[in-house]
């Protein structure tokens, strides 16, 4: 057996840490905005809240928050069973911890917190920072190869199955129906109108939009492809002005008077784009140039904080 080094072991513990920071952000989410607003959050999390209001009819409505968070493991325990046959690996194990940590906090704060918490005096201000936690959550954990379970561990095994399959349409369009379910209970139940389904949406939205953002960052990298007859000052500049390589690709002539040109390939920063624009038409305003945004630099890792401009 392979003996682990501490750097291995330091690794572990670092990761499975912010595993759990992923799942106490679930909690605060679901705890202190979603439930206390009467929103439906999309996946799991939405059934067990619709599932506990309906339970609550019957035991009482004061049960709520112990009610939810049984129902909430509950109905993850055979989608993590699923996992375990189907995944397994590091995935399974970490998106079973933050399942894990998720509703054992859900319980201390349905134990222990004050109702004072729980805010639910504007439900847009809920939906914002709840959705803004739930993103962050979603993000750390996918960023170490975990989730926070329900139909993202049903998004995994349509995607190990069929790999061309679009998985922000699976997610999107589960989380969507859960979602619609659970508003028609909380308006039947607790007389809500049909604005906490738009609030309920919003949320969704919220969090997968937050989640986006933070994978491709404030900053993110722009390819530029320019294709220029002056090649060679322009290059020269790139590289003086943003201290960065680029890339030479010739061009076959398709026209006589076409010139000699070429293809520069270059990727900036996002802040360096306009920057770029200024200098591509001083030096040469014929220049054919596209523009792409780069949503990964994998083989540079610490691409915007390597390049910096001057």
């Amino acid at each position: 057996m392979k003996k682990l080094t501490g750097k291995q072991v330091g690794r572990f513990f670092y990761e499975y840490g912010v595993i759990t920071i992923a799942g106490i952000l679930n909690a605060i989410s679901l705890f202190c905005f979603v439930d206390p607003s009467n929103l439906i959050a999309g996946g799991v999390s939405g059934l067990s809240s619709a599932a506990a209001y309906i339970v609550c009819e019957f035991v009482g409505q004061d049960a709520f928050n112990v009610v939810k968070w049984i129902i909430y493991f509950i109905l993850n325990a055979p989608l993590l069973i699923c996992s375990l046959i189907f995944l397994r690996g590091d995935f399974t194990f970490k998106t079973i911890w933050s399942t894990i940590v998720c509703t054992a906090f859900g319980f201390l704060f349905s134990a222990y917190l004050p109702q004072s918490f729980q805010f639910a005096e504007s439900k847009i201000i809920a939906v914002i920072f709840g959705g803004i936690m739930i993103g962050y959550s979603m993000y750390i954990a996918n960023e170490f190869n975990g989730s926070n379970g329900g139909t993202e561990i049903i998004a995994k095994i349509v995607a190990k199955k069929k790999p061309g399959t679009d998985l922000s349409n699976v997610i999107f369009i589960a989380n969507f129906a859960i979602m619609i379910a659970g508003c028609v209970v909380v308006m039947i139940i607790k007389h809500q109108r049909l604005g906490v389904a738009v609030y309920s949406l919003v949320y969704i939205l919220m969090g997968s939009n937050v989640m986006g953002m933070l994978k491709r960052g404030f900053n993110h990298p722009q390819k530029f492809i320019i294709v220029t007859t002056r090649y060679d000052e322009l290059s020269t500049e790139i590289t003086s002005a943003f201290k960065r390589g680029l890339s030479y690709i010739d061009v076959e002539k398709t026209r006589a008077d076409s010139g000699d040109r070429r293809i520069i390939a270059v990727i900036v920063q996002y802040r360096q784009a306009h920057r770029l624009k200024r200098l591509i038409k001083k030096i040469d305003p014929n220049a054919f140039t596209i523009v792409k945004d780069v949503h990964d630099v994998f083989s540079r890792p610490l691409f915007n904080r390597s390049y910096k401009t001057k």
